[in-house]
């Protein structure tokens, strides 16, 4: 965007070279009628330097919400986890925060997050996130077998044909969303030239996409940020204040697999309604393209009910990494200070152990969970050769690296809902609602 007044006012610009009268203005600072201090602007600390991104935040692709959770604190990481090469070299051109208003009393990242920014770098310079060919053909082959599968035996009468096509569509709608995640996340010319992958196979835009799962990276089980945490009042991860109770939380670990099966019919029509607020055309059509294909070749109730087992495998798988782990701030105000980042990853995500090759396919990369998080723009077939140098690493650091076996995880998930679920009201509890919701559905 274009630098205005006030961003040459209450910030330092590189000014465009020519123009003298950028130049007077950064030397004057402030005019008479203006008033700049340090709460009135967005300041955000990326590699050692103070940005100030009050007006540049509207601008910027992924949305503003997620900026705006990074006032006053250090977003280094984050901006280094999510952002292609190009994208980094722009970084120094942003509006600098003037001396005077640079937030006071912000604490110097720890010793483990300069550790964590030495590991990246020696990731980067071994080209752990160059794509190859190959990883590329198995991601997407058990896509394109299990949904060949699928409308096959759509095409079969009887009932157990209609079942086995439920279960194939449903494994397909899955994998397609583990796919379009990668590539949304991923940078380069080949994610960028698969970007519409998600809306052409399973019926999500990657606008949407990219503004509502960029935060729950961000601040991971941050309560009052992530929004895949703020399930109240359907269900509950830590126990309620009296305004957010629940007569029915006391049986949530009976009922939690039906509001997980509603994930992907939810997740579809915000999906819509975003991209068509938005006008973003190109997305529409691929959603239309997607329905009207489908639905040539699958009857509209087998699509339906495939959504909705779909919906529930991909809860259930990506829950468990999660939930059992801590809620940061559930009933503090230390949500997003507690940590810094990459040890908030640590604390808050457990991986999964999984112990034959269909659990393998229908996981699609996110039992590698903790990889995926530290650095999400890696390409997925790359997380299990990258787990035991990040466990070497972790031990290094003193930190726990969270590993269970697949049953084990998914019993562990059962029993913090039942102690969720039977937890008495507190009235320090924080009820979850996000302060930076860009307006959609949450998880």
């Amino acid at each position: 965007p274009e630098i205005t007044s006030d961003d040459e006012s209450c910030a330092i610009v590189d000014c465009p070279e020519g123009d003298d009268d950028c130049a007077v203005r950064q030397e004057g600072g402030p005019t008479d009628s203006q008033v700049c201090n340090a709460d009135d602007r967005l300041s955000v600390r990326m590699d050692g330097t103070w940005y100030d991104l009050t007006n540049w935040r509207k601008a910027h692709p992924a949305g503003q919400h997620w900026i705006d959770a990074f006032k006053g604190r250090d977003a280094t990481e984050v901006m280094h986890a999510f952002h292609s090469e190009v994208a980094k070299k722009m970084v120094p051109r942003l509006p600098r925060t003037r001396p005077e208003f640079i937030p006071q009393g912000v604490p110097e990242p720890r010793p483990t997050t300069f550790a964590f920014r030495k590991l990246r770098e020696e990731l980067e310079r071994d080209g752990w996130f160059r794509r190859n060919i190959f990883g590329e053909i198995r991601t997407l082959l058990p896509w394109v077998v299990t949904l060949a599968a699928g409308i096959w035996m759509a095409q079969k009468p009887g009932g157990w044909w209609t079942a086995g096509a439920m279960a194939f569509l449903a494994i397909s709608n899955t994998l397609s969303g583990w796919i379009a995640h990668d590539y949304v996340h991923g940078r380069g010319w080949w994610p960028s030239l698969m970007r519409n992958f998600g809306p052409l196979t399973g019926g999500l835009a990657p606008l949407w996409w990219s503004w509502k799962h960029n935060m729950h990276h961000a601040c991971t089980n941050s309560v009052g940020y992530d929004e895949d945490i703020a399930m109240m009042p359907v269900l509950y991860l830590w126990a309620p204040n009296k305004e957010t109770e629940s007569r029915f939380r006391k049986y949530q670990h009976w009922f939690f697999l039906v509001p997980y099966s509603a994930l992907f019919v939810l997740w579809r029509f915000d999906s819509a309604r975003v991209v068509l607020q938005q006008k973003k055309w190109d997305e529409v059509a691929c959603l239309a393209l997607h329905y009207a294909a489908y639905l040539s070749v699958v009857p509209a109730g087998l699509f339906f009910w495939s959504i909705v087992l779909s919906g529930l495998m991909t809860s259930v798988i990506v829950t468990v990494t999660h939930q059992s782990e801590e809620m940061i701030g559930a009933e503090s105000d230390d949500a997003v200070t507690k940590y810094d980042w990459a040890e908030a990853q640590f604390n808050t995500t457990r991986n999964a152990k999984l112990g034959n090759p269909i659990s393998d396919i229908i996981w699609g990369g996110m039992q590698w969970q903790l990889e995926h998080h530290l650095f999400p723009t890696m390409p997925r077939y790359k997380y299990h050769k990258l787990s035991p140098k990040l466990k070497a690493w972790a031990k290094e650091q003193g930190i726990e690296y969270r590993q269970s076996g697949e049953i084990e995880i998914l019993i562990k998930n059962w029993q913090t809902l039942k102690k969720a679920g039977t937890a008495p009201v507190s009235d320090a509890s924080r009820d979850g609602t996000p302060k930076f919701k860009f307006g959609g559905v949450s998880a």
